[in-house]
C-alpha cells in the first residue's frame, strides 16, 4: 500500500488530562454511537498507536480532540506538543484542538492554542448543544461567528462537529462567506440519523459540499456502522463521497482507537483501499487520497 498520513487519530493519557467520558460515568451519548467502549476507557499512547499501526506504511498522522477537560482545551494541546517533541519523534505531527466559539475568551483560547507549532485546526460544535435553550443555533450567534474568522487569521481548519441536517442551509451558507477556510467534514459527513429520508438529503448536500472548494471530506469512522460493520456496509456510501467530491478534496483516517472497537488498523485501510479501486482511482489519485492531499491541508 501507499505512503498514508492518518487524517483523523486520537491519543489519550488518563494520568495527564482529564477525559470526562473515559474517566467518569459511562457516557450514554458515546455509547449510543459507538456501543460499549468501556474497553478504550484506558491510556491510549503514542507507543500503542505506533503498535496498531504496525505493517501499515503511515508517513504523518494528525490528532484530533479527543474531548479532554472542556474548561481547558490547552492543556491538551501542550500534551500533544510535548508528545510530537519527545516520544513521538515528531508524531503527531499535526493536531486540531478543541474550540469553543460561543465563549467569550475564545479569541485569547485561540491564541494559546496557536503557541504550539503543530496546531493545524479547530475542532467546533455546530448543533446547539445539551442544555441550550431550544431557539439556539451557534450559526446565528455573533460571537460564535466573529471568532469562527479567527481561523483565517491564524491558518487554522475547522473540523465540523455534529451539525445537524436542519443546519445544513445555514452550514452552507457559512462555508460560502468564509472561503479562506477550510471546512472538514469526518466521517464521511454522515450524522447519526439515516432514515431514508435524511440519506437522500445527505446524498444531496455532498453534492453540493463537492461544488464548494473549500471543503474537504474524510473517508473515516466506519465503526460508526456498528461493531459488525462489512466492506458491504460501508461502500455505498464511500462511493457516494468519492463521486460528490472527487479527488482533490478527500482524506483518509482510522479513528483510532474509537473504531478499534470494532476493526483492526489494517482493516481499516484495506477497506479504504478495495473502494479506492472500486471507484476507479488511478495511482495519481490514490496518491492524492492518501497522502498529498493530508499535507496540503494539514500543511505538513
Amino acid at each position: 500500500m501507499e505512503k498514508i498520513i492518518d487524517c483523523h487519530f486520537h491519543l489519550w493519557d488518563l494520568k495527564v488530562n482529564y477525559y470526562p467520558w473515559l474517566t467518569d460515568r459511562i457516557s450514554e451519548n458515546v455509547t449510543r454511537i459507538n456501543g460499549d467502549y468501556r474497553s478504550i476507557r484506558k491510556n491510549y499512547l503514542i507507543e500503542d498507536f505506533r503498535k496498531d499501526m504496525a505493517g501499515v506504511d503511515v508517513v504523518a498522522a494528525v490528532h484530533l480532540q479527543a474531548d479532554a477537560d472542556p474548561a481547558d482545551s490547552v492543556s491538551e494541546s501542550a500534551w500533544l506538543q510535548s508528545v510530537a517533541d519527545s516520544e513521538g519523534n515528531g508524531m503527531p505531527q499535526g493536531f486540531v484542538a478543541r474550540g469553543d466559539l460561543r465563549a467569550s475568551d475564545a479569541a485569547e483560547t485561540i491564541e494559546q492554542h496557536c503557541a504550539f507549532p503543530n496546531l493545524r485546526g479547530l475542532r467546533a460544535e455546530m448543533h446547539p448543544g445539551l442544555g441550550a435553550p431550544a431557539d439556539y443555533n451557534p450559526l446565528k450567534d455573533e460571537t460564535w461567528l466573529r471568532n469562527l474568522a479567527l481561523l483565517e487569521k491564524h491558518k487554522l481548519v475547522l473540523e465540523v462537529r455534529a451539525a445537524s441536517p436542519e443546519q445544513t442551509d445555514d452550514v452552507i451558507s457559512l462555508i460560502r462567506a468564509h472561503p479562506n477556510i477550510n471546512f472538514v467534514f469526518p466521517h464521511l459527513a454522515l450524522s447519526i440519523w439515516r432514515d431514508e429520508e435524511a440519506i437522500a438529503a445527505w446524498k444531496q448536500t455532498i453534492r453540493i459540499y463537492g461544488e464548494l472548494p473549500n471543503v474537504y471530506l474524510k473517508l473515516s469512522g466506519y465503526g460508526l456502522f456498528g461493531k459488525e460493520w462489512t466492506i458491504d456496509e460501508v461502500r455505498p456510501y464511500v462511493l457516494d463521497c468519492i463521486d460528490a467530491i472527487g479527488p482533490d478534496r478527500l482524506v483518509c483516517g482510522s479513528n483510532y482507537p474509537v473504531d478499534g472497537l470494532a476493526a483492526s488498523y489494517a482493516r481499516i485501510w484495506e477497506t479504504h483501499s478495495t473502494l479506492l479501486d472500486e471507484a476507479g482511482c488511478n495511482a495519481a489519485e490514490r496518491a492524492k487520497i492518501f497522502h498529498d492531499n493530508g499535507k496540503r491541508l494539514y500543511r505538513l
